[in-house]
């Protein structure tokens, strides 16, 4: 069986892993090198170098909007010096194996096909909920990608009329799961910078008022948007992503929000409209199993990467 080597690319580390179509070997992480190209290139070829050996192709999960065919992007997503260029081009100064690359939240979404929850569903979504708000759509057994690459860049949704300046009203400001975490921490009183996801839920779990007030609003702010997603492609499935979906009480808060709004829709009464959203099975490592699945496809492995068909 072949073993592969996975990249992925973050703002702020770089997860890597040796798999195979089965499972994965071996992972680590390093700090992204956000300030130039030429150090982002050298952690990379620092962690090929560790494992080249012992692969037989390479695939990544990037941050940006990424043409896969190519391995052309437009813009690198927080690695500001990744803009219009052939990326694929840039990293075979590197590696010496087959390179695939594929946008974050789509291999999120492809991962979620493979070996997840949406395994077997011909319409649904990957929500991924971190930083920001990506993802995916498989409509009909394949992941659309959109004129200009960028559907499922869900961070970019207007939540109201304003100017696209007013980025405090983008989704990826109301819905970021670390500005929720920022939001708690300033209105508990606690230190944004050493307060994380985990004391929040446990101030949640404790009855804390206002902690139970903060996370009961973003999950209506989440829960408004499932709703567009749900009236637009009318999917099976909504999977929840992200670090923070590994909290069963994160994703059980967005069920309930969802629930409550259908009950009151009138599509409801009339043909039982509802969205179904679960958590991820795949988690952190949706992007790692998703990106060797594009890799399978582009290779024109048939008889592993079997789903699109």
């Amino acid at each position: 069986m072949k073993n592969y080597l996975i990249y992925d690319v973050g703002g702020s580390s770089i997860k890597y892993a040796v798999m195979n179509e089965e499972e994965i070997l071996t992972k680590g992480k390093t700090k992204t090198p956000t300030n130039n190209m030429e150090d982002f290139m050298d952690a990379i070829g620092d962690i090929y170098n560790e494992f080249k050996s012992d692969i037989s192709g390479v695939a990544f999960s990037m941050p940006g909007i990424i043409d896969s065919s190519t391995g052309y992007a437009v813009h690198g997503g927080s690695l500001e010096f990744i803009h219009q260029m052939n990326l694929k081009e840039k990293l075979e100064e590197k590696i010496d194996r087959t390179i695939v690359i594929e946008n974050d939240g789509k291999s999120a979404a492809l991962g979620e096909v493979w070996k997840g929850k949406l395994h077997g569903i011909k319409d649904g979504i990957a929500l991924i909920i971190g930083t920001g708000i990506g993802g995916g759509v498989i409509a009909n057994g394949q992941l659309i990608k959109g004129h200009h690459l960028a559907a499922g860049e869900f961070s970019m949704i207007r939540t109201d009329g304003q100017s696209p300046l007013a980025k405090d009203k983008v989704f990826a400001n109301k819905g970021s799961a670390v500005k929720l975490v920022k939001r708690a921490a300033e209105a508990l009183g606690e230190d944004p910078k050493h307060y994380s996801g985990i004391e929040f839920f446990k101030e949640i779990k404790a009855g804390n008022q206002k902690a139970e007030e903060l996370f009961s609003q973003y999950c209506q702010t989440i829960a408004a948007q499932i709703m567009n997603f749900q009236t637009m492609f009318d999917p099976e499935l909504i999977v929840i992503g992200g670090g923070m979906s590994e909290e069963p009480l994160f994703v059980k808060g967005i069920q309930q929000a969802v629930n409550h709004l259908f009950a009151e829709d009138f599509m409801t009464e009339i043909n039982g409209f509802q969205a179904n959203v679960v958590q991820s099975e795949l988690g952190n490592e949706a992007n790692l199993y998703g990106a060797l699945y594009q890799y399978l496809l582009k290779t024109n492995q048939k008889d592993i990467a079997d789903n699109f068909e």
